[in-house]
């Protein structure tokens, strides 16, 4: 598995282009996540085609609040990611708090929002209660073997800090 973070798909595309090369597209089950409030990728998923967003793209995932998938990455994601997901600003904050508050010797890793969202839908699916149903949509189990890739570090030290120590944008029950 590959969850790959998309704004306008460019980096997600080259990515995932490059992961199907070398693996093959049956041997690669890939997630494109982005923020639901700019989830251009996400709708041109459902569509089949390019779809713009507009208007206000208010997410902590400014990295990503693109609203415009490019052309090239978006022929790569079309024809090979398997799955596409847009989700909740608290999504991206609960990978921000988990990547920088590890288990036992996992390293730390302080990143940013738009860097953290693929280990946020894993954390997410993880403590949902409908858990085992989103694990087997996302064809999750005891064998897989994930890879996330954060694209940014603290980006802003205030918000990182109101993030991770002080719970803001934290999931709903």
């Amino acid at each position: 598995h590959v969850l790959l973070q998309a704004g306008v798909g460019a980096m997600a595309g080259g990515v995932l282009g490059y992961l199907v090369d070398v693996y093959s597209p049956q041997n690669l089950h890939s997630i494109i996540v982005e923020p639901d409030k700019a989830d251009c990728i996400y709708r041109s998923g459902v569509k089949g085609d390019i779809v713009n967003v507009g208007g206000d793209m208010a997410t902590i995932m400014a990295g990503l609040a693109c609203g415009e998938p490019n052309p090239l990455g978006w022929e790569i994601l079309r024809n090979c990611a398997t799955q596409f997901i847009s989700c909740q600003d608290s999504v991206a904050a609960l990978g921000m708090r988990v990547l920088g508050n590890p288990y036992g010797n996992d390293p730390r890793i302080i990143s940013g929002e738009s860097g953290a969202v693929g280990l946020g839908v894993l954390a997410a699916v993880h403590y949902h209660p409908q858990r085992q149903s989103l694990m087997e949509k996302l064809a999750l189990n005891k064998d897989a073997v994930v890879l996330v890739i954060s694209t940014e570090g603290d980006t802003d030290v205030k918000h990182y800090r109101e993030v991770v120590w002080e719970g803001k944008h934290a999931v709903a029950p």
